[in-house]
């Protein structure tokens, strides 16, 4: 059997094969890492019935070499099947005529979890297979949910330390209570005077610095990442389309076979990405639905076919989706015009200029996959009130942003598809913001926990309970451009 390889969006990579690809984390022309096979067409009913372990091994074995099929069930076992999640993993509610997917019950209490479970024991899978014994050293740019999932994920795992930056004034009191509040003893945190599109630039410039690489070559470390750049924090993500879906042909709410919609609030677009490999293995998406903050620029793209950095950056009530750069827009490109030399000059054009725009060929087949919005802070508050109001279900600011754009899509296109929206945080994450949004009242964030829920009677996840009280780990904050020689000198110090 031919092994499974991954190329560079790019085209300028040796070929890697999956093991190699996880450890790698990117490609080393700086483009990000797709398969170099084609989807095959799963069989709907030979899944359908799947727990979520069972599922996720048919589904994350379609990328893994075949003779390691039994040793993906065990690390799903251990990531999915070990009391860190419900026994359902991913419960599906109902708002209305929306089906809410609750990709929030994880250790973090945010989506990121469904991934940072499993790329650990990836990781860890992969050195063993490699015969590496180099100390792994995992960076992350966070605009929230992804540091606290991954420093989570990766605390205390042999042979490996975790690095993750986030923007000191672009996170909610909320998130940066979880990161800074961090236990460990491979774990650090940094906050950066900069927005996560600068950190973001910066972890991607560390793997691609030639300096830093010789470095590591010196002091015996290899450098990786847990950000959604990382194929094993993409792959996780399909396989939570295909259980949401067969969750609604169990409970008799679709017919094997009908085709939905999937709404997802999207920041640096891995969430959507993973939805549209998904639909490449036949899962039936009808479209992608995709929903943004004030930072727009997604909505833009979709609608122009142009991608355009150069506006303005604003910090918002869904400050994970505050981001400019959306990374995996890069491997969607790819898939659709699969011209690995396009893609470079769009590339290098956004680096150039701040922006590209895709040709005619690309913009018809994101016509025939892809709708989208996006909401102004105003405008998720009120979403989040109309649905508590009209529903009983309690949005997030993120899947409120979601929410609405769904519900202008579904006024403007009259489209009567049954909808799945990805639930990408507890409410509890974002507190001051929901509640004002139900009471027009206006608490700190620890005083809102607790008024929420006495207000809906919703549970707080338990990773959310006595937050306040967590003693505080770590206060480094540095200046954006210094993230490299930062890096540089934590590598001397392993």
């Amino acid at each position: 059997m031919k092994e499974k390889m991954y190329l560079s969006t790019r085209g300028n990579q040796q070929p890697l094969n999956f093991y190699e690809a996880i450890l790698q984390g990117i490609a080393s022309d700086g483009g990000l890492l797709v398969p170099d096979f084609k989807m095959p067409q799963k069989d709907l009913n030979a899944l359908k019935d799947l727990n979520y372990v069972d599922l996720a091994t048919e589904i994350i074995s379609v990328f893994t070499p075949d003779d390691a099929k039994e040793d993906i069930r065990g690390l799903c076992q251990k990531a999915y099947g070990s009391g860190l999640f419900p026994k359902n993993v991913v419960p599906v509610k109902k708002a209305g005529d929306v089906y809410v997917a609750e990709l929030f019950q994880g250790p973090t209490a945010a989506f990121k979890d469904m991934a940072l479970s499993l790329l650990p024991h990836f990781m860890t899978f992969s050195l063993k297979q490699k015969g590496e014994d180099r100390e792994v050293m995992i960076l992350a740019a966070t605009s929230g949910d992804t540091g606290k999932a991954a420093l989570e994920g990766f605390k205390d795992v042999e042979g490996t330390c975790i690095k993750v930056f986030y923007p000191i004034d672009g996170v909610s009191p909320i998130q940066k209570q979880q990161m800074i509040t961090q236990t460990g003893k491979n774990v650090d945190v940094i906050g950066i005077r900069g927005n996560f599109d600068d950190a973001q630039t910066a972890v991607k410039k560390a793997f691609n610095s030639q300096e830093l690489k010789a470095l590591c070559d010196e002091h015996h470390v290899f450098l990786s990442s847990a950000n959604s750049i990382n194929i094993g924090r993409l792959i996780p993500q399909i396989v939570y389309y295909f259980y949401s879906y067969f969750t609604l042909v169990k409970e008799g709410e679709v017919e094997l076979g009908e085709a939905v919609n999937f709404t997802i609030p999207s920041g640096n677009f891995g969430n959507c990405l993973a939805g549209y490999i998904a639909k490449e293995m036949g899962l039936p998406i009808q479209k992608f639905i995709i929903a943004s903050n004030k930072n727009n620029i997604l909505t833009d793209f979709f609608k122009t076919g142009e991608y355009d950095a150069n506006r303005e950056f604003y910090k918002t009530n869904a400050p994970a989706m505050d981001i400019l750069v959306s990374s995996n827009l890069e491997r969607l490109v790819y898939f659709l015009c699969q011209d690995a030399s396009k893609v470079k000059k769009y590339m290098d054009q956004l680096n150039e200029t701040g922006k590209y725009i895709v040709d005619e060929d690309v913009m018809t087949k994101v016509k025939e996959n892809f709708k989208a919005g996006w909401l102004n802070e105003n405008q998720v508050l009120e979403t989040i009130g109309e649905c508590y109001k009209e529903t009983g279900y309690l949005l997030d600011t993120h899947t409120a942003v979601g929410y609405g754009v769904y519900k202008q899509y579904q006024k403007e296109s009259q489209d009567q598809t049954k909808t799945i929206l990805l639930s990408t945080a507890s409410p509890y994450k974002f507190p001051e913001s929901v509640y004002q949004a139900i009471t027009d009242q206006t608490l700190d964030e620890y005083s809102a926990i607790d008024a929420l829920n006495e207000t809906t009677q919703v549970d707080i996840p338990y990773p959310l309970q006595g937050m306040k009280d967590r003693k505080v780990l770590h206060t480094k904050v540095i200046d954006k451009d210094s993230i490299i020689d930062f890096i540089g000198e934590q590598v001397k110090g392993l």
